[in-house]
Protein backbone atom coordinates (compact mmCIF):
# COMPACT_ATOMS: atom_id res chain seq x y z
CA UNK A 1 0.00 0.00 0.00
CA UNK A 2 2.41 2.01 0.73
CA UNK A 3 4.76 2.53 -1.97
CA UNK A 4 1.66 2.12 -4.42
CA UNK A 5 0.35 5.51 -3.50
CA UNK A 6 3.82 6.36 -4.12
CA UNK A 7 3.25 6.01 -7.72
CA UNK A 8 -0.56 5.36 -8.16
CA UNK A 9 -1.09 9.05 -8.58
CA UNK A 10 1.12 9.23 -11.85
CA UNK A 11 -1.05 8.38 -14.43
CA UNK A 12 -4.23 10.18 -13.21
CA UNK A 13 -2.49 13.73 -13.06
CA UNK A 14 -3.79 14.90 -16.05
CA UNK A 15 -7.37 14.10 -14.73
CA UNK A 16 -6.35 15.70 -11.21
CA UNK A 17 -5.41 18.81 -12.80
CA UNK A 18 -8.34 18.89 -15.01
CA UNK A 19 -10.81 18.54 -12.27
CA UNK A 20 -9.60 20.72 -9.32
CA UNK A 21 -7.55 23.19 -12.24
CA UNK A 22 -3.96 22.94 -10.75
CA UNK A 23 -1.52 23.84 -13.70
CA UNK A 24 2.19 22.11 -13.48
CA UNK A 25 3.75 23.50 -11.01
CA UNK A 26 0.99 22.69 -8.38
CA UNK A 27 0.28 19.05 -9.83
CA UNK A 28 3.51 18.13 -9.65
CA UNK A 29 3.05 18.20 -5.68
CA UNK A 30 0.61 15.30 -5.69
CA UNK A 31 2.89 12.94 -6.18
CA UNK A 32 6.01 15.30 -4.83
CA UNK A 33 4.44 16.32 -1.46
CA UNK A 34 4.15 12.49 -0.78
CA UNK A 35 7.41 11.41 -1.66
CA UNK A 36 8.73 13.92 0.38
CA UNK A 37 7.35 13.27 3.69
CA UNK A 38 8.28 9.87 3.15
CA UNK A 39 12.02 10.27 2.99
CA UNK A 40 11.96 13.09 5.64
CA UNK A 41 10.26 11.23 8.50
CA UNK A 42 11.60 7.15 7.72
CA UNK A 43 14.87 7.59 9.68
CA UNK A 44 13.25 9.71 12.70
CA UNK A 45 9.89 6.81 12.75
CA UNK A 46 12.71 4.59 12.54
CA UNK A 47 14.33 5.70 15.57
CA UNK A 48 11.08 6.28 17.56
CA UNK A 49 10.38 2.60 17.06
CA UNK A 50 13.35 1.25 18.62
CA UNK A 51 12.56 3.57 22.09
CA UNK A 52 8.75 3.02 22.10
CA UNK A 53 7.55 -0.19 20.46
CA UNK A 54 7.29 -0.98 16.55
CA UNK A 55 3.66 -2.46 16.82
CA UNK A 56 1.75 0.73 17.80
CA UNK A 57 3.60 3.24 15.79
CA UNK A 58 2.86 0.23 13.06
CA UNK A 59 -0.94 0.22 13.84
CA UNK A 60 -1.11 3.99 14.07
CA UNK A 61 0.51 4.45 11.20
CA UNK A 62 -2.28 2.37 9.38
CA UNK A 63 -4.93 4.53 10.72
CA UNK A 64 -3.65 7.96 9.58
CA UNK A 65 -2.85 6.56 6.15
CA UNK A 66 -6.65 5.24 5.88
CA UNK A 67 -7.79 8.40 7.29
CA UNK A 68 -5.49 10.48 4.72
CA UNK A 69 -6.95 8.39 2.32
CA UNK A 70 -10.29 9.45 2.49
CA UNK A 71 -9.56 13.19 3.09
CA UNK A 72 -7.63 13.02 -0.74
CA UNK A 73 -10.80 11.19 -2.30
CA UNK A 74 -12.90 14.35 -0.93
CA UNK A 75 -10.07 17.45 -1.95
CA UNK A 76 -12.07 20.09 -3.70
CA UNK A 77 -8.84 22.05 -4.11
CA UNK A 78 -5.49 21.30 -4.97
CA UNK A 79 -4.26 22.94 -2.23
CA UNK A 80 -6.49 20.68 0.36
CA UNK A 81 -5.44 17.33 -2.05
CA UNK A 82 -1.60 18.45 -1.81
CA UNK A 83 -2.30 18.73 2.05
CA UNK A 84 -4.18 15.44 2.61
CA UNK A 85 -1.10 13.40 0.63
CA UNK A 86 1.40 15.02 3.82
CA UNK A 87 -0.66 13.48 5.86
CA UNK A 88 -0.99 10.52 3.90
CA UNK A 89 3.05 10.21 3.02
CA UNK A 90 3.49 10.62 7.34
CA UNK A 91 1.04 7.49 7.64
CA UNK A 92 3.22 5.41 5.11
CA UNK A 93 6.16 6.69 7.05
CA UNK A 94 4.90 4.67 9.62
CA UNK A 95 4.22 1.65 7.95
CA UNK A 96 7.80 1.54 5.55
CA UNK A 97 9.66 2.17 8.82
CA UNK A 98 8.82 -0.85 11.00
CA UNK A 99 7.51 -3.66 8.52
CA UNK A 100 10.93 -4.81 8.13
CA UNK A 101 12.32 -4.52 12.01
CA UNK A 102 9.35 -6.47 12.55
CA UNK A 103 9.91 -9.25 10.10
CA UNK A 104 13.53 -9.34 11.33
CA UNK A 105 12.39 -9.43 15.15
CA UNK A 106 10.32 -12.47 14.85
CA UNK A 107 12.19 -14.74 12.46
CA UNK A 108 15.82 -16.75 13.43
CA UNK A 109 18.85 -15.33 11.10
CA UNK A 110 18.39 -18.49 8.96
CA UNK A 111 14.85 -17.77 7.49
CA UNK A 112 15.32 -13.69 7.90
CA UNK A 113 16.50 -13.69 4.06
CA UNK A 114 12.82 -15.99 2.92
CA UNK A 115 10.91 -13.37 5.10
CA UNK A 116 12.21 -10.58 3.90
CA UNK A 117 12.28 -11.65 0.46
CA UNK A 118 8.16 -11.85 0.60
CA UNK A 119 8.24 -8.16 2.09
CA UNK A 120 10.52 -6.84 -0.60
CA UNK A 121 8.03 -8.56 -3.12
CA UNK A 122 5.09 -6.78 -1.73
CA UNK A 123 6.90 -3.39 -1.70
CA UNK A 124 8.20 -3.44 -5.55
CA UNK A 125 4.72 -5.11 -6.69
CA UNK A 126 2.93 -1.97 -4.95
CA UNK A 127 5.42 0.48 -6.32
CA UNK A 128 5.19 -1.26 -9.92
CA UNK A 129 2.06 -1.94 -9.71
CA UNK A 130 0.75 1.45 -8.97
CA UNK A 131 1.05 3.34 -12.60
CA UNK A 132 -1.30 0.00 -13.81
CA UNK A 133 -4.04 0.45 -11.33
CA UNK A 134 -4.23 4.35 -11.29
CA UNK A 135 -5.03 4.02 -14.75
CA UNK A 136 -7.80 1.47 -14.55
CA UNK A 137 -9.24 2.72 -11.68
CA UNK A 138 -9.50 6.42 -12.70
CA UNK A 139 -10.61 4.95 -15.97
CA UNK A 140 -13.57 3.34 -14.69
CA UNK A 141 -14.94 4.76 -10.95
CA UNK A 142 -12.87 8.48 -11.24
CA UNK A 143 -9.40 9.47 -9.43
CA UNK A 144 -10.61 9.75 -5.64
CA UNK A 145 -11.03 5.80 -6.45
CA UNK A 146 -7.43 5.45 -6.04
CA UNK A 147 -7.58 6.87 -2.43
CA UNK A 148 -10.68 4.96 -1.65
CA UNK A 149 -9.44 2.00 -2.52
CA UNK A 150 -7.07 1.98 0.58
CA UNK A 151 -9.97 2.38 3.38
CA UNK A 152 -10.85 -1.44 3.54
CA UNK A 153 -7.79 -3.01 2.85
CA UNK A 154 -6.08 -0.30 5.87
CA UNK A 155 -9.08 -1.26 8.04
CA UNK A 156 -8.39 -4.78 7.63
CA UNK A 157 -5.21 -5.05 8.29
CA UNK A 158 -5.27 -2.52 11.73
CA UNK A 159 -7.24 -5.22 12.96
CA UNK A 160 -4.80 -8.25 12.31
CA UNK A 161 -2.33 -6.19 13.19
CA UNK A 162 -4.14 -5.86 16.74
CA UNK A 163 -5.05 -9.50 16.71
CA UNK A 164 -1.78 -11.28 15.97
CA UNK A 165 1.42 -8.90 16.05
CA UNK A 166 3.09 -8.95 19.63
CA UNK A 167 5.07 -5.55 20.31
CA UNK A 168 8.59 -5.52 20.04
CA UNK A 169 11.31 -5.01 22.81
CA UNK A 170 12.24 -1.39 22.94
CA UNK A 171 15.12 0.21 24.47
CA UNK A 172 14.91 2.67 27.71
CA UNK A 173 13.06 5.72 26.95
CA UNK A 174 15.65 8.33 26.14
CA UNK A 175 15.28 12.20 25.56
CA UNK A 176 14.89 12.35 21.89
CA UNK A 177 17.45 14.37 19.60
CA UNK A 178 15.52 17.27 18.66
CA UNK A 179 18.55 19.15 17.06
CA UNK A 180 19.63 15.91 14.99
CA UNK A 181 16.56 15.25 13.55
CA UNK A 182 15.76 19.28 12.84
CA UNK A 183 18.71 19.32 10.85
CA UNK A 184 18.43 16.23 8.94
CA UNK A 185 14.30 16.90 8.43
CA UNK A 186 15.81 20.26 6.96
CA UNK A 187 18.43 19.36 5.01
CA UNK A 188 16.02 16.56 3.26
CA UNK A 189 13.30 18.85 2.84
CA UNK A 190 15.62 20.97 1.09
CA UNK A 191 17.26 18.75 -1.42
CA UNK A 192 14.00 16.65 -2.23
CA UNK A 193 12.88 19.92 -3.32
CA UNK A 194 15.99 21.57 -5.05
CA UNK A 195 15.77 17.59 -7.05
CA UNK A 196 11.84 18.24 -7.66
CA UNK A 197 11.88 21.97 -8.61
CA UNK A 198 15.67 21.58 -10.29
CA UNK A 199 14.41 20.57 -13.97
CA UNK A 200 11.54 23.78 -14.14
CA UNK A 201 13.53 26.79 -13.17
CA UNK A 202 17.57 25.20 -14.04
CA UNK A 203 20.00 23.47 -12.36
CA UNK A 204 22.68 25.92 -12.69
CA UNK A 205 20.23 28.69 -11.21
CA UNK A 206 21.09 31.09 -8.44
CA UNK A 207 17.88 28.80 -6.60
CA UNK A 208 19.03 25.91 -7.14
CA UNK A 209 22.55 26.49 -5.88
CA UNK A 210 22.31 28.51 -2.90
CA UNK A 211 19.19 26.03 -1.95
CA UNK A 212 22.36 23.05 -2.46
CA UNK A 213 24.68 25.26 -0.42
CA UNK A 214 22.11 25.17 2.64
CA UNK A 215 21.36 21.10 2.18
CA UNK A 216 25.38 20.64 1.84
CA UNK A 217 25.48 22.73 5.25
CA UNK A 218 22.09 21.05 7.27
CA UNK A 219 23.54 17.37 6.76
CA UNK A 220 27.44 18.75 8.18
CA UNK A 221 25.59 20.15 10.96
CA UNK A 222 23.36 16.59 11.04
CA UNK A 223 27.11 14.73 11.16
CA UNK A 224 28.76 17.44 13.94
CA UNK A 225 25.84 17.22 16.25
CA UNK A 226 25.33 13.13 15.87
CA UNK A 227 28.60 12.87 16.65
CA UNK A 228 28.18 14.69 19.71
CA UNK A 229 24.94 12.19 20.58
CA UNK A 230 26.52 9.24 20.51
CA UNK A 231 24.46 6.36 21.14
CA UNK A 232 21.73 8.98 22.47
CA UNK A 233 21.60 10.30 18.76
CA UNK A 234 18.74 9.49 16.05
CA UNK A 235 21.24 8.03 13.89
CA UNK A 236 24.25 6.20 15.13
CA UNK A 237 27.09 7.21 12.77
CA UNK A 238 28.81 4.19 14.44
CA UNK A 239 26.47 1.96 11.99
CA UNK A 240 28.34 3.99 8.67
CA UNK A 241 32.01 4.51 10.22
CA UNK A 242 32.22 1.00 12.11
CA UNK A 243 30.08 -1.08 10.40
CA UNK A 244 30.82 -1.29 6.74
CA UNK A 245 28.42 -4.16 5.59
CA UNK A 246 25.52 -1.40 6.79
CA UNK A 247 27.23 1.44 5.14
CA UNK A 248 27.84 -0.45 1.66
CA UNK A 249 24.68 -1.76 1.47
CA UNK A 250 22.81 1.24 2.14
CA UNK A 251 24.35 2.88 -0.53
CA UNK A 252 23.99 0.02 -3.25
CA UNK A 253 20.62 0.22 -2.22
CA UNK A 254 20.36 3.86 -3.08
CA UNK A 255 22.33 3.44 -6.16
CA UNK A 256 19.67 0.87 -6.71
CA UNK A 257 16.61 2.57 -7.05
CA UNK A 258 18.53 5.46 -8.46
CA UNK A 259 18.99 3.56 -11.31
CA UNK A 260 15.30 1.15 -11.63
CA UNK A 261 12.80 3.28 -10.07
CA UNK A 262 11.98 6.16 -13.67
CA UNK A 263 12.84 2.80 -15.82
CA UNK A 264 8.79 2.37 -16.16
CA UNK A 265 8.35 6.07 -16.82
CA UNK A 266 10.57 6.39 -19.39
CA UNK A 267 9.11 2.73 -21.16
CA UNK A 268 5.85 4.11 -20.27
CA UNK A 269 6.04 7.35 -22.57
CA UNK A 270 8.10 5.44 -25.20
CA UNK A 271 5.23 2.52 -25.33
CA UNK A 272 2.35 5.32 -25.83
CA UNK A 273 4.41 7.97 -27.67
CA UNK A 274 6.70 6.08 -29.76
CA UNK A 275 4.96 3.00 -30.74
CA UNK A 276 1.04 4.00 -30.31
CA UNK A 277 -0.15 1.40 -27.71
CA UNK A 278 -3.07 2.18 -25.81
CA UNK A 279 -2.88 3.06 -21.87
CA UNK A 280 -4.38 -1.09 -21.02
CA UNK A 281 -1.58 -2.46 -23.27
CA UNK A 282 1.10 0.00 -22.07
CA UNK A 283 -0.22 -1.25 -18.49
CA UNK A 284 0.01 -4.77 -19.50
CA UNK A 285 3.81 -4.72 -21.30
CA UNK A 286 4.88 -2.77 -17.49
CA UNK A 287 3.67 -6.02 -15.65
CA UNK A 288 6.36 -7.99 -16.69
CA UNK A 289 9.09 -6.40 -14.27
CA UNK A 290 6.88 -6.89 -11.35
CA UNK A 291 5.76 -10.19 -11.92
CA UNK A 292 9.61 -11.34 -12.58
CA UNK A 293 10.54 -9.49 -9.07
CA UNK A 294 7.86 -11.13 -7.27
CA UNK A 295 8.53 -14.60 -8.65
CA UNK A 296 12.28 -14.54 -8.00
CA UNK A 297 12.25 -12.16 -4.63
CA UNK A 298 11.11 -14.70 -2.04
CA UNK A 299 13.55 -17.13 -4.14
CA UNK A 300 16.75 -14.72 -3.68
CA UNK A 301 15.90 -13.60 -0.13
CA UNK A 302 16.09 -18.03 0.36
CA UNK A 303 18.83 -18.67 -1.05
CA UNK A 304 20.86 -15.83 0.99
CA UNK A 305 20.15 -17.75 3.79
CA UNK A 306 22.34 -20.75 2.80
CA UNK A 307 24.74 -19.18 0.47
CA UNK A 308 24.87 -15.57 1.83
CA UNK A 309 23.58 -12.30 0.10
CA UNK A 310 26.93 -10.70 -1.80
CA UNK A 311 26.67 -12.78 -4.76
CA UNK A 312 23.17 -12.21 -5.02
CA UNK A 313 23.07 -8.74 -4.53
CA UNK A 314 26.22 -8.22 -7.01
CA UNK A 315 25.03 -10.09 -9.75
CA UNK A 316 21.21 -8.62 -9.01
CA UNK A 317 23.23 -5.08 -9.84
CA UNK A 318 24.82 -6.77 -12.87
CA UNK A 319 21.73 -8.06 -14.35
CA UNK A 320 20.29 -4.57 -13.91
CA UNK A 321 22.88 -2.54 -15.72
CA UNK A 322 22.93 -5.07 -18.43
CA UNK A 323 18.56 -4.63 -18.90
CA UNK A 324 19.35 -0.91 -18.48
CA UNK A 325 21.71 -1.27 -21.36
CA UNK A 326 19.52 -3.35 -23.75
CA UNK A 327 16.92 -0.86 -23.21
CA UNK A 328 19.07 1.69 -24.33
CA UNK A 329 19.26 0.10 -27.70
CA UNK A 330 15.14 0.39 -28.10
CA UNK A 331 14.28 2.29 -31.43
CA UNK A 332 11.31 3.66 -32.96
CA UNK A 333 10.29 0.25 -34.69
CA UNK A 334 11.10 -2.11 -31.99
CA UNK A 335 8.89 -4.74 -31.28
CA UNK A 336 6.94 -5.12 -28.35
CA UNK A 337 8.34 -8.54 -27.37
CA UNK A 338 11.73 -7.35 -27.66
CA UNK A 339 10.64 -5.15 -24.95
CA UNK A 340 9.04 -7.10 -22.52
CA UNK A 341 12.09 -9.38 -22.86
CA UNK A 342 14.13 -6.50 -21.70
CA UNK A 343 12.07 -5.70 -18.87
CA UNK A 344 11.58 -9.42 -17.47
CA UNK A 345 15.88 -9.36 -17.87
CA UNK A 346 15.30 -5.89 -15.53
CA UNK A 347 13.26 -7.66 -13.19
CA UNK A 348 15.32 -10.69 -12.84
CA UNK A 349 17.99 -8.38 -11.54
CA UNK A 350 15.71 -6.25 -9.14
CA UNK A 351 14.25 -9.94 -7.78
CA UNK A 352 18.16 -10.74 -7.34
CA UNK A 353 19.24 -7.93 -6.07
CA UNK A 354 16.54 -6.54 -3.31
CA UNK A 355 16.01 -9.07 -1.03
CA UNK A 356 19.63 -10.44 0.39
CA UNK A 357 20.49 -6.76 0.24
CA UNK A 358 17.84 -6.14 2.90
CA UNK A 359 18.55 -9.01 4.69
CA UNK A 360 22.31 -8.38 4.49
CA UNK A 361 21.43 -4.93 6.05
CA UNK A 362 18.86 -5.82 8.93
CA UNK A 363 21.21 -8.57 9.67
CA UNK A 364 24.26 -6.39 10.67
CA UNK A 365 22.60 -4.32 13.49
CA UNK A 366 22.05 -4.97 17.14
CA UNK A 367 18.11 -5.99 17.58
CA UNK A 368 17.75 -2.81 19.52
CA UNK A 369 19.23 -1.14 15.91
CA UNK A 370 16.15 -2.88 13.87
CA UNK A 371 14.15 0.30 13.60
CA UNK A 372 16.75 2.90 12.44
CA UNK A 373 18.02 0.13 10.25
CA UNK A 374 14.71 -0.27 8.91
CA UNK A 375 14.25 3.64 8.80
CA UNK A 376 17.52 4.28 6.81
CA UNK A 377 16.86 1.42 4.03
CA UNK A 378 13.56 3.25 3.39
CA UNK A 379 15.19 6.49 3.43
CA UNK A 380 17.26 5.16 0.67
CA UNK A 381 14.85 3.70 -1.09
CA UNK A 382 12.80 7.15 -1.09
CA UNK A 383 15.71 9.18 -1.61
CA UNK A 384 16.74 7.01 -4.97
CA UNK A 385 13.34 7.06 -6.20
CA UNK A 386 13.52 11.13 -6.03
CA UNK A 387 16.88 11.00 -7.42
CA UNK A 388 16.06 8.63 -10.58
CA UNK A 389 13.76 11.04 -11.55
CA UNK A 390 15.72 13.93 -11.59
CA UNK A 391 18.57 12.33 -13.21
CA UNK A 392 16.60 10.78 -16.07
CA UNK A 393 14.49 13.93 -16.62
CA UNK A 394 17.95 16.15 -17.06
CA UNK A 395 19.43 13.57 -19.19
CA UNK A 396 16.27 13.45 -21.32
CA UNK A 397 15.83 17.19 -21.13
CA UNK A 398 19.40 17.15 -23.09
CA UNK A 399 18.41 15.92 -25.82
CA UNK A 400 14.15 16.43 -26.18
CA UNK A 401 12.36 19.01 -25.75
CA UNK A 402 11.36 20.70 -22.11
CA UNK A 403 7.80 19.66 -22.93
CA UNK A 404 8.67 15.92 -23.31
CA UNK A 405 10.31 16.35 -19.84
CA UNK A 406 7.19 17.96 -18.14
CA UNK A 407 4.98 14.72 -19.51
CA UNK A 408 7.55 12.19 -17.92
CA UNK A 409 6.81 13.40 -14.58
CA UNK A 410 3.16 14.55 -14.88
CA UNK A 411 1.69 11.21 -16.58
CA UNK A 412 -0.15 12.92 -18.84
CA UNK A 413 -1.01 11.75 -22.18
CA UNK A 414 1.58 12.34 -24.56
CA UNK A 415 -0.23 10.84 -27.72
CA UNK A 416 -2.12 14.65 -27.37
CA UNK A 417 1.39 16.37 -27.92
CA UNK A 418 3.28 16.71 -31.04
CA UNK A 419 6.68 15.89 -30.07
CA UNK A 420 9.23 14.32 -32.13
CA UNK A 421 9.47 10.87 -31.37
CA UNK A 422 13.38 10.07 -32.13
CA UNK A 423 14.55 12.80 -30.30
CA UNK A 424 12.94 11.30 -27.21
CA UNK A 425 14.27 7.84 -28.33
CA UNK A 426 17.46 9.49 -28.37
CA UNK A 427 17.27 10.87 -25.10
CA UNK A 428 15.88 8.11 -23.13
CA UNK A 429 18.97 6.08 -25.07
CA UNK A 430 20.94 8.19 -22.84
CA UNK A 431 19.11 8.07 -19.75
CA UNK A 432 19.29 4.35 -19.66
CA UNK A 433 22.62 4.15 -20.15
CA UNK A 434 23.25 6.87 -17.83
CA UNK A 435 21.27 4.84 -15.10
CA UNK A 436 23.34 1.14 -16.24
CA UNK A 437 26.58 3.07 -15.29
CA UNK A 438 24.77 4.21 -11.58
CA UNK A 439 24.28 0.15 -10.94
CA UNK A 440 27.60 -0.69 -11.71
CA UNK A 441 28.67 1.42 -9.13
CA UNK A 442 26.00 -0.19 -7.08
CA UNK A 443 27.30 -3.29 -7.80
CA UNK A 444 30.71 -3.13 -6.97
CA UNK A 445 29.77 -1.63 -3.42
CA UNK A 446 27.75 -4.53 -3.17
CA UNK A 447 30.11 -6.71 -3.74
CA UNK A 448 32.56 -4.65 -1.60
CA UNK A 449 30.77 -4.87 1.28
CA UNK A 450 31.94 -7.76 2.73
CA UNK A 451 30.16 -10.91 3.81
CA UNK A 452 26.64 -11.02 5.54
CA UNK A 453 26.38 -11.07 9.69
CA UNK A 454 24.13 -13.12 11.59
CA UNK A 455 23.87 -10.92 15.10
CA UNK A 456 20.09 -12.75 15.88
Amino acid sequence: MGPLDGSIVNVSLPVIAERLHMDYVSVIWVPAAYLVTLAVLLLIIGRLSDMHGRKRIFIAGFGVFVFGSFLCSIATTGTELIIFRILQGGGGACIFATSPAIVTDVFPAKERGRALGLNVMAIYIGSALGPTLGGVLTYTLGWPSIFLVNIPIGLLIIVLSLWKLQESHTKKVQPFDLAGTAAFAVGLIILLVAMTVGESIGWMSLPILSLLALVFIAFVLFVFLEVRKGSDAMFDISLITHNRLFAAANIAALLNYTAFFASSLLISFYLQRVLGLSTLVTGGILLATPITMATLAPLSGWLSDRIGSRSLSTMGMVVIAVGLLLLSTLKSGTGTGVVILYLLLLGAGMGLFSSPNTSAIMGSVERKQLGIASGTLATMRTTGQALSLAVTGAVVATIASPQVVSLLFVGANPARVAVESDAYVHGMSLAFVVCAFIALIGAVFSFVRGKSHRRM
